[in-house]
This record gives C-alpha cells, sequence and structure tokens, in this order.
C-alpha cells in the first residue's frame, strides 16, 4: 500500500509544481479540439453474424494557455457477448499532459516490456514522466479485471475475481549506457465474489508479481548489445497455506503459497551496423509455464536463435536482407512431443531503372516432430511393438516475384503494368513411406494494368489472377478477372469508386461454381471537418447444389472540430511597454549600423570572414570559423537524441575543415554546410508531428479495415464449419468421397490464409495502439525509436523535393506497414 500512495502521490506532486508560464498571454487561455465517429454495419446473408451492428469513437482534447493537453477518448458499440465478461469493452478514458508529464486517467493501457506489462487494459490511473533528462519513470495503479459471478445458466461464462495491479518502470541513460528496473503485482481480491465458485472450474484467486531488468549498451560505434531478464512468481491459489519456501529473490516480495511458482524469461540481441548495412544476432529463452498478468496472451516454453543482415547496394538500387531462426520447445522434456523449426528468408528489392522495379524474395521453413501418444502404448499388441518416437516433418517453400513498371506518366496520363508471382509448396513427412508423404503445391499469378487521368481525377484498374493448387491426385484452378474505377468531383470532395469481379472453380477441369461479387463505395468532404463514407458490396456464390447471397452496407461518418474561440488573452502591453520597445528597436540600429562598418573593416582583410547565419556571428580566418562551426554543430545538432544523418553530416563536417586549410570557396562551402545542418534541425518538429498524424489516421483506418477482415474471416469459418466432413473424424473424413475431401482442404486453407491475414492487421493495429497514448506519440518505444532512425532521411529527402506534407504522409504511411508487417513475419 506504501508504494502505491507513493507512486500516485510522485505522478500528482509533479503535476502541480512543474508549471511554466512562459505561453500565458501568447496563446488563447482555452482552445477545444477533437473529432468523433460513428459506423454502422448492415448484413444480410447466410453468415452467422448480427444483422445490424454500430461503433462510436470520438476524442476530445483542451489546451490551456498553449500549456495543457488534456485529451479525452471513449468508444462504444451495441455488440454483445451475450454474458458477462471480466474485461470492459466500452471505454472511456482522459489523458492530461504537460510538456514531459503524461497521464492516463480511466480506462486504458500502458506497455513497460513484453515479459511484464503489455497493453493490458486497466481502470485507473497511470503516468510516464520523460523529462528532457536521462531518466525515465512510468507508473500505474488500477483495476485489471472486474468481478464476474458464476453463473450456471451460461456455462460458458467463466467466473473471475476482481484483479487490481500496479507497477512501476524506471530507467536511466549513462549515454552510452542504459538500465532499467520494472516492477508489476496484480492481486485478486477473494472476497469480491458472492457465489460459491463449483470446484471443477478449477477457478481461484491468483497473485503475480513480476520484476524485470533491461539494459542497452553500445560497446562499439555501430555495435549494440541490449538484455532483458524477467522473472515472474505466480501463485495459483492466493487462499493456500503459506510456507517459506525461500527458494528465490523474490520471496520477500511475495507470500509464497504452496502454489507459488517461479519462471524466468530472458531476450537479447547483439546489433552492428557498417555504412549501409548491419548485422544481427538474438536470443530468447522463456521457462514453461512462464506468464504475466499484465499481458492477455503470452508464448512460453521456447528457445529462440535468430541471425539477420541487410546490405543497400550501388546507392540503393539494391537491397538485399536475410534472416534465419532456429526454434525448439519443450525445453525440460517433460511434453509427449517435442518440435524444432528451422526458418529461413531471403528479399531483395531492385530498381532496375526509373521505370522497372523488382521484388523477389524466398523463404524456407521446416518443422520437426517427435511424438509417443498414450495412444501407441494402450493400443499395442505387444511390448516390442512401437519402441521408436513417430518421427515428423513438415517442409514449406515460398517464393515471390513482383514486378512494377511505367509505361508513360505525364500531367494529362499515367500507366503502369504491374505483375506478381508466387510459389508455395509444402511437404509432410512421415519416416520413408511414400504413402504417409503428402505434398501440396500452390500456385498464384496476377497482372494487373491502371491507366490514370490527374486532371481528371479519373482512375481505371483492370486485372486478372489466377490460384492453381495440386493436392496429391486433384488439382484445383481458380481464375477470374477484376475491374474497377475511381472518379473524383467537386473538387476532390468527393469520392466514387466502383468494382466487379468474377471468379470461376475447377476442380480436375470440371466446374465446381463461381463467385461474383460488386462493390461501390462513396466519399464526401464537407468544410474540410465532415467526412461522409457509404459502402455497399454485394455477393454471389454459386456451386453444383447450393447459391448463396451476401449484402453488406456500410455507413460512416466522422466529424472533426477545432474550437478557437473564445479567445481569451490577457491584457496587452502598456504604452510604458510600447516606448521601451521603441528604444530597444533603435539602440539596436545604432548596434547593426556599428556592425557593418566593423564588417566592412574586417572584409578588407586577406583571408578574413565575417558573416551572419541565423542568430551566430562566425567572424575569423577559414581555420576559426571552421572550428567555431564545429562547436555550434557539436552543441545544436550532434547531440540531440533525434538527430539524423549524424554520420552525413560529419563527413560534410570533414570536407569542409579540408577546405579550410585550402582556403578555397570556403565561404560557399560553410553556407552549404550549414544548410545541410539547420535544414535537418528544422525538419525534426515536422517529421514528429507527420509522423503522429500517419499513425492516429492509420489507427483509424486499421479499425475500419480489421473489422473488415474480421467479417470475411468469420465467413470461411463459418463456410468451413458448415461443410459435412467438418463433424467427422480423421477415419471418416479417409472413407469420404475424395471431391468432398478437396472443397473441404480448401475450405481450411481459405480459413487459414483468411486467419492469418486478420493477425497482420490485428498486429499492427497492437503495434500502433503501444505506441500511441490518446493522440500522443510515445517517445520511448524501442521499434518505433528504430524506425524513425531508418525513415528520417528518406522522409527528409521527400521534404526537400517539393515541400509536400501529403507526400510525407505517403511515405511514411508505407513504410510503416512494410516495416511492421516484416517484424511480425520475421517473429513468427
Amino acid at each position: 500500500m506504501k508504494l502505491k500512495l507513493l507512486i500516485f502521490f510522485l505522478g500528482c506532486t509533479l503535476i502541480a509544481t512543474s508549471q511554466n508560464l512562459e505561453q500565458i498571454g501568447k496563446a488563447p487561455l482555452v482552445k477545444v479540439n477533437g473529432g468523433v465517429s460513428a459506423n454502422s454495419v448492415y448484413y444480410d446473408g447466410s453468415a452467422n453474424r448480427d444483422p445490424f451492428t454500430y461503433f462510436i469513437n470520438g476524442n476530445l482534447n483542451f489546451n490551456i494557455s498553449g500549456i495543457y493537453n488534456i485529451p479525452l477518448s471513449f468508444s462504444y458499440t451495441n455488440q454483445d457477448f451475450g454474458y458477462s465478461t471480466p474485461f470492459k469493452i466500452n471505454r472511456l478514458s482522459i489523458h492530461p499532459s504537460y510538456k514531459w508529464i503524461a497521464t492516463h486517467i480511466g480506462d486504458v493501457a500502458m506497455t513497460f516490456s513484453p515479459y511484464t506489462v503489455s497493453g493490458h487494459h486497466f481502470t485507473g490511473f497511470g503516468t510516464d514522466l520523460t523529462p528532457n533528462k536521462p531518466y525515465k519513470i512510468s507508473a500505474f495503479y488500477g483495476r485489471l479485471l472486474k468481478a464476474t459471478e458464476y453463473n450456471e445458466e451460461v456455462p460458458d461464462a467463466i467466473p473471475t475475481y476482481k484483479r487490481m495491479g500496479y507497477g512501476l518502470k524506471t530507467s536511466y541513460d549513462f549515454n552510452k549506457f542504459s538500465v532499467g528496473v520494472i516492477f508489476f503485482k496484480a492481486k485478486d481480491e477473494a472476497s469480491s465474489l458472492d457465489i460459491i465458485i463449483p470446484e471443477e472450474l478449477n477457478v481461484n484467486p491468483k497473485e503475480n508479481l513480476v520484476i524485470s531488468i533491461e539494459s542497452s549498451v553500445e560497446i562499439t560505434k555501430g555495435l549494440s548489445f541490449n538484455i532483458e531478464v524477467a522473472q515472474s512468481a505466480v501463485t495459483e491459489n492466493i487462499e493456500d497455506e503459506e510456507i517459506n519456501k525461500s527458494s528465490n529473490v523474490l520471496g520477500f516480495l511475495i507470500n509464497e503459497k504452496a502454489s507459488t511458482d517461479y519462471y524466468t524469461a530472458l531476450n537479447t540481441d547483439f546489433t552492428y551496423s557498417f555504412g549501409k548495412g548491419s548485422v544481427g544476432m538474438g536470443y530468447e529463452r522463456i521457462d514453461p509455464q512462464y506468464r504475466t498478468f499484465g499481458a492477455y496472451f503470452f508464448n512460453n516454453d521456447l528457445e529462440n536463435i535468430t541471425l539477420n543482415a541487410a546490405q543497400e547496394l550501388f546507392n540503393g538500387r539494391v537491397s538485399l536482407s536475410l534472416n534465419a531462426g532456429l526454434q525448439r520447445d519443450d525445453l525440460k522434456n517433460e511434453k509427449e512431443a517435442q518440435s524444432n523449426r528451422i526458418v529461413s528468408a531471403i528479399n531483395a528489392s531492385i530498381q532496375a531503372s526509373n521505370r522497372l522495379n523488382i521484388g523477389v524474395s524466398y523463404s524456407n521453413f521446416q518443422s520437426y516432430t517427435n511424438i509417443r501418444t498414450a495412444f501407441d502404448e494402450i493400443n499395442q499388441v505387444n511390448q516390442f511393438e512401437n519402441l521408436d518416437t513417430l518421427d515428423f516433418k513438415q517442409v514449406s517453400q515460398n517464393a515471390a516475384l513482383n514486378l512494377g513498371y511505367l509505361v508513360s506518366q505525364s500531367p494529362k496520363k499515367q500507366q503502369n503494368l504491374g505483375f506478381n508471382l508466387t510459389f508455395q509448396a509444402t511437404k509432410d513427412e512421415q519416416g520413408t513411406a511414400d504413402a504417409t508423404n503428402n505434398e501440396t503445391n500452390f500456385y498464384n499469378a496476377g497482372a494487373n494494368y491502371t491507366i490514370t487521368y490527374p486532371e481528371r481525377t479519373l482512375t481505371i484498374n483492370a486485372a486478372i489472377n489466377a490460384a492453381y493448387n495440386v493436392v496429391e491426385l486433384a488439382d484445383a484452378l481458380t481464375y477470374g478477372p477484376t475491374l474497377s474505377a475511381s472518379k473524383q468531383f467537386f473538387d476532390k470532395k468527393l469520392r466514387t469508386n466502383i468494382s466487379a469481379s468474377y471468379n470461376e472453380n475447377l476442380v480436375d477441369g470440371n466446374s465446381q461454381g463461381n463467385v461474383m461479387n460488386f462493390g461501390a463505395n462513396a466519399g464526401y468532404i464537407y468544410k474540410e471537418k465532415h467526412n461522409i463514407n457509404l459502402n455497399a458490396l454485394t455477393l454471389f456464390r454459386n456451386t453444383t447444389n447450393t447459391s448463396a447471397h451476401d449484402f453488406t452496407v456500410t455507413l460512416g461518418y466522422s466529424y472533426s472540430f477545432d474550437v478557437k474561440k473564445p479567445d481569451l488573452r490577457f491584457a496587452k502591453r502598456t504604452s510604458k511597454d510600447i516606448d521601451d520597445k521603441k528604444n530597444q528597436e533603435k539602440t539596436t540600429d545604432t548596434l547593426q549600423k556599428l556592425e557593418n562598418k566593423l564588417q566592412e573593416e574586417k572584409a578588407s582583410k586577406q583571408n578574413y570572414y565575417r558573416f551572419r547565419y541565423r542568430i551566430e556571428i562566425y567572424e575569423g580566418n577559414a581555420s576559426t570559423v571552421a572550428n567555431k562551426i564545429e562547436t555550434i554543430s557539436q552543441q545544436k545538432y550532434f547531440k540531440e537524441k533525434e538527430a539524423f544523418s549524424k554520420d552525413k553530416i560529419q563527413n560534410q563536417l570533414s570536407i569542409l575543415k579540408e577546405k579550410a586549410k585550402t582556403d578555397t570557396d570556403f565561404k560557399n562551402s560553410a553556407l552549404n554546410y550549414l544548410d545541410s545542418v539547420y535544414l535537418r534541425k528544422d525538419f525534426i518538429p515536422i517529421y514528429q508531428e507527420r509522423l503522429q498524424y500517419v499513425l492516429v489516421h492509420l489507427q483509424k483506418e486499421l479499425l475500419e479495415k480489421s473489422q473488415e477482415m474480421k467479417v470475411k474471416y468469420a465467413t470461411a469459418k463459418s463456410d468451413m464449419e458448415s461443410h459435412p466432413l467438418h463433424t467427422l473424424n480423421d477415419a471418416e473424413k479417409e472413407q469420404a468421397d475424395e471431391r468432398d475431401q478437396f472443397d473441404y482442404m480448401k475450405l481450411k486453407t481459405i480459413y487459414r490464409v483468411d486467419g492469418n491475414r486478420l493477425e497482420s492487421y490485428l498486429n499492427l493495429r497492437f503495434e500502433i495502439g503501444k505506441i500511441l497514448k490518446g493522440n500522443a506519440v510515445v517517445k520511448n518505444d524501442k521499434k518505433l525509436n528504430q524506425f524513425m532512425t531508418m525513415t528520417k532521411e528518406g522522409a527528409f529527402s521527400v521534404y526537400l523535393k517539393d515541400k509536400d506534407l501529403e507526400k510525407i504522409n505517403i511515405y511514411l504511411e508505407e513504410q510503416i506497414i512494410r516495416y511492421y508487417d516484416k517484424l511480425y513475419q520475421s517473429s513468427e
């Protein structure tokens, strides 16, 4: 309890005593902005889903005197789970912030590390203290789970005790070495439930304590080392008798019970960057049954070893990357099955010319499993049967080729051609008998042609796709065209799009049915604040036995506002203040005249320079000026954590110092160098503002898109489960008609593919959610910091070209999607 009060008192004290009144009188006293969005979905079809659902989201921010930010957000939906759950579906939160102090009040989530607190929502209070100092502090206290009573009429509803928790994360940066400590504790309240829970449900009040130590070291230039070690103590039933194990260093922080166990997780990696390349190695080990109450899902009982390398060649026209990994489970040899996985992947991106881009990738996945099940012993005829374990090997290979060609580009018309080809082969090997070895090959090919008329804001796209699958003795072919057109009206305020596609399914050359879908959508922006979207999709599915029709309409509205009035400013300056200002201006004019005269005198001297760049005056011979430029560069740029392309700027500085020795065209070179430094320095806040803008808007888009993917995934699941073979056991399935077996296998494949795609969308939503608190970007996220390092120079180049902020948005959005998808794929 003392620690909880200390955390709360620390956050309140800092907020109360760290006020800065510099902005008072320079900005409106109160400024309000925010937005609200509502989406409704109507569905009519054969899938098992509600005919009408709606979602409402909103955010509101109060800015006081340009100092305080108090953001609020909420979400609501009419979706009902049919019974009470321990998690809150509809949420309301407020995130007041002041400079480096951010607070989170209400239904919020925080992330400390993957092994401690990682995105678990709580109802309570949290704070992030990120001063421009070497130390950082984060803390929270709140309810993790609400109490859910046992209901015998709803067997699917698992009762849950009320769970309270609190955590603290501190870190200190010693320039090239940083260290951090995380403390997290959560405990169920045994008295929070009134109805007795049946023993067979095995639901008991639990307690969890996690302590983690993390560190990062820059061993030498380009070589860094990171490590995190976490230990978790879990008590499965806090009502057990208290004992004194004295077997762990965490024993004095938790009341040890008979059901208390301790688990460890370790994650470490080396990264070495050189030129335009990098290599890295990582190691991760998580004990069996390791878990933390600060995360919803957790993988354990695994050991990972990963290697990665990346290199750019030919001035960035060729990019190569290599990833490889080895994973195994059953670390304590306690399972009946042990799995080992080997993954390797190679990716290449080639800009063959200004018109042609080529992408090539290849990955190989191998999984080895040794199994001896209980049925082997139960069903054996004699003691000498089944002496060996069952060896099972699965091999999967993936290859992809993507071509993009710019046919023509002019202000009136642009034409693009695209082609993609993918190949996937999977093979299951059991022993050496061919009868037990199953092989499946998938081929997918697609071509598209896009023509755009920029002046007419019209785009037409035509594509054809084909998928050919070979499974055992059967083969299947799915092919069909797609046609779409988009047009903008009324000064691009109204965006419209229509599309149509047709797919034909063949098995062994015989038609099995077809699928047609038609879609249309429109979006209208009114006075830049109101956004209305309407989408309609109808689908016709015909097979040899049945036909189905699905119809979905989505209507969405969003409104953003910015209330600038009342502009309650403080009183204007008095006449005395104005007179003082005039006198000051006169003094400044006199000094300026003297300075100009001195400059004329000095300029007449040989090898003597005097010039002003922004607020600094550079005066003396070339060597003296170069030294001052280097000193100011160190103070105002190189020491900033947000500075980027330091190696490039350092190289320019070296060239400038060489020119200072020969005194050749030195002044122009110095001015060019200062432009290079200060333009990047000025770009830092622009980049941060654009990144935040893109993340917020991408989060909204992903919310809409993931809902669409959920619908598609649910449809695939419904189709698979409605197939007659789904309820049969393996033996009965083998006796079924081969065509039915193939149809069922195809539905399972679609279900798996849609599931993987949905996981990718949800993962990106989760990653963005971790780095967005309200509408503010978290500054201490490791992945985000790495992404910023990788993209600042690229975004800067886009900005320098034509100062178009929208192009920076497009660039950052593409890079975010690629970056996090690559991380997700490599982590699987």
